[in-house]
């Protein structure tokens, strides 16, 4: 079952130089608890209203002269209406988030919530008690990864100064989302963690390179954020040049592997990269590519 029945009529979309403001009357006209911020191409972030408590409030900044651009979270993770709800609660438990944004040909058309999925009922609690636990797990100033409640601080002196929590809070679930995604890559591979990273930026990027461009960035907005970064070189595609074989030369003349072990790395690169992704989106992305890289590239079930 798609997710046809999450369509909205309406969707409440700002620019980047709308206000806080602006955000915090449209959440309260609209009885929302989130806008997404408009970019090119796609989504540029998501502000909720914890982040205008939080950054506004908190940090003692004028709503009415605050770009959303300095308060929201970047990375915007989407998902496409063709896809299960089994896909959103994956994405949410990846990226230890509670609202995904669904995407039709790269356009926001609607936006599931957790409180959706809680109300929906078609996902176990099991899932649902993963979701929270991965939200509350994302690492802050006095909260270690993995940790769920705060830890004090030894001294006065060891207070955050100058950032403001939600800030904090979108940069330590960035980190957070690219770290998991690295330690994947090194238990697929038996990598250790730099050389991990490394295939990682290798295989994602020649895969970009391998698409059109929109494609490539459907794909790369599911990624985590601190990918986008390093791979927004690799958006100039099609390069029909890049093919398995390519690939794994690639990771072989960089990494220092042999013919095997290189081409066991883009096996286990390409599937940690197929669990980050919806299986629709994924559908697409093998769509583009020559039978030698589909057959590296599986759907999950």
């Amino acid at each position: 079952m798609t997710l046809e029945r999450f369509r909205r009529s309406r969707m409440v979309v700002l620019g980047r130089q709308a206000m806080a403001y602006q955000a915090a009357r449209a959440m309260a006209d609209n009885h929302i608890g989130a806008v997404l911020v408009s970019g090119a191409p796609g989504l540029a972030g998501i502000v909720t209203d914890r982040d205008l408590a939080l950054a506004v409030l908190g940090g003692d900044l004028d709503p009415k002269r605050t770009p959303l651009s300095e308060i929201m979270s970047e990375g915007v993770v989407t998902c496409d209406i063709g896809a299960r709800l089994e896909d959103v609660a994956d994405l949410m438990i990846a990226h230890g988030i509670r609202r995904v944004p669904i995407t039709e040909n790269g356009r926001p058309v609607g936006l599931i919530t957790f409180d959706d999925l809680v109300v929906d009922g078609t996902i176990g609690l099991d899932t649902l008690r993963k979701i929270v636990t991965a939200q509350l797990e994302v690492e802050a100033p006095h909260k270690p990864a993995g940790v769920l409640h705060p830890q004090a601080p030894a001294r006065e002196e060891d207070q955050p100064v100058g950032r403001t929590r939600a800030l904090m809070r979108a940069k330590a679930r960035a980190e957070a989302t690219y770290g998991r995604m690295v330690a994947a890559v090194a238990d697929a591979t038996s990598l250790d963690r730099a050389r991990a990273e490394r295939a990682l930026v290798i295989v994602a990027c020649m895969l970009c390179r391998r698409l059109i461009p929109q494609e490539a960035r459907h794909m790369l907005v599911q990624l985590p954020s601190l990918l986008h970064r390093q791979l927004d070189r690799c958006l100039d595609g099609p390069d029909r040049t890049v093919t398995a074989s390519a690939i794994t030369a690639e990771i072989g003349r960089t990494l220092g592997l042999d013919a095997e072990a290189a081409r066991a790395t883009l096996r286990g690169v390409f599937k940690v990269i197929s669990d980050s992704v919806t299986a629709g989106q994924i559908e697409e992305v093998r769509g583009q590519l020559p039978e030698e890289m589909k057959e590296l590239i599986q759907v999950a079930e």
